[in-house]
């Protein structure tokens, strides 16, 4: 399987974290750290699960029960500490902006970044782990 998906994802997070001025360099030396040890924990794991059940037809549903529950732990350890850090961002964001205009075009933003969040939650909970 593919991680490309992923790839693209951790890309997006690196350059929202690293381009943000609201966050001191040790912070975004951490958290790029962090997703990248968990990626790699999360690509080594999964590649076991699929080797384990690799050329047994049909797939049996203990590798759908493993697989899946996989996912859904690594849906946490991405998921949850990239919606603190962008609740964060949003709110040093909003403090920094001094005219309603502004706070208000901060606020509005928020609708279409949480959408895309979920989005891509969704994404990456069911192209790595799906079970049919």
């Amino acid at each position: 399987m593919g991680y490309t998906g992923l790839f693209v994802m951790l890309a997006i997070i690196f350059l929202i974290v690293i381009s943000n001025r609201f966050l001191f360099w040790w912070i975004k030396a951490t958290i790029v750290a962090y997703f990248s040890v968990i990626s790699y924990i999360f690509i080594k794991t999964k590649n076991k699960i699929d080797r384990q059940y690799e050329n047994i037809l049909p797939v049996p549903d203990v590798y759908w029960d493993k697989n899946s529950g996989w996912v859904d732990t690594m849906v946490g350890y991405y998921f949850l500490p990239l919606a603190v850090i962008l609740l964060f961002i949003y709110y040093k964001w909003y403090r920094s902006v001094q005219s309603k205009k502004a706070k208000g075009l901060v606020v509005v933003s928020f609708i279409p970044s949480t959408a895309i969040f979920l989005f891509i939650t969704f994404l990456f909970g069911f192209g790595y782990g799906y079970r049919p």
